[in-house]
């Protein structure tokens, strides 16, 4: 579904209104509203990726993709190994002078990334997460979730056009119908579970040679991977 076939839907589930009475403007907000919440608040492949980059000897920060929105793991896939996470203050507690590593933790930070220990070769890092919505703009752009899922923007973006308006009663009605909808609605990641126990999961190697920045190229992942890792 596109924006202009997203807003005309609308449009018409609220009481058809003028363009006089509620701009197309005002429309495209909401409908945007709806996607981002629904995008970014259920599991799905589109909204998730894998990006790679390659370290250098003695540096240890990196700076992270410009669409991430939540970083969900990491992995060092030259040594198969999963790093943990760590809190800022971590840093603080390294001592003095330590000796450079394989990288075993790691700290984000806004747009920045911290291997510890500081990695002392070229090894390949993996970065899983969550993406960043992006709002339709023009009329033919397209929502970038599965097509099921297109008439629960609608609904959702239906609850918050009364919602705003204060009008209690069909916010009330609007807001139920989307969750009489969405109560029984499974992504395509919650799909996929059935058959995981069975699926044989291979580390990616993504990329060419690269000097400490992050590759270009990505790939979709699924979220339940192997933990060991």
């Amino acid at each position: 579904m596109d924006l202009n076939t997203a807003r005309l839907t609308l449009r018409t589930k609220v009481g058809s209104p003028t363009t006089d009475e509620v701009s197309d403007e005002t429309l495209n907000r909401i409908i945007n509203a709806a996607y981002r919440e629904i995008g970014s608040k259920y599991p799905f492949h589109e909204t998730r990726c894998i990006k790679s980059f390659t370290t250098e000897s003695g540096t240890a920060r990196y700076t992270c993709p410009t669409d991430i929105a939540s970083l969900l793991r990491v992995w060092d896939s030259t040594n198969s190994k999963k790093l943990k996470k760590r809190g800022v203050r971590f840093i603080a507690t390294l001592p003095p002078g330590q000796t450079n590593d394989k990288p075993l933790n790691y700290v984000r930070e806004k747009d920045w990334i911290q291997l510890i220990p500081t990695p002392d070769a070229d090894y390949t890092i993996n970065l899983y997460y969550l993406t960043e919505i992006e709002d339709l703009v023009d009329d033919a752009d397209t929502f970038g979730l599965p097509l099921p899922w297109h008439d629960g923007i609608i609904l959702k973006a239906r609850h918050i056009y009364y919602d705003e308006r204060g009008d209690i009663g069909k916010a009330i009605y609007s807001n139920n119908m989307w969750k009489d909808w969405v109560s029984d609605k499974p992504s395509e990641i919650d799909m996929e579970k059935d058959d995981y126990d069975d699926v044989g999961i291979i580390i990616p190697t993504l990329g060419s040679e690269h000097s400490g920045r992050l590759h270009s190229r990505s790939r979709r992942f699924d979220p339940f991977f192997d933990e060991t890792l």
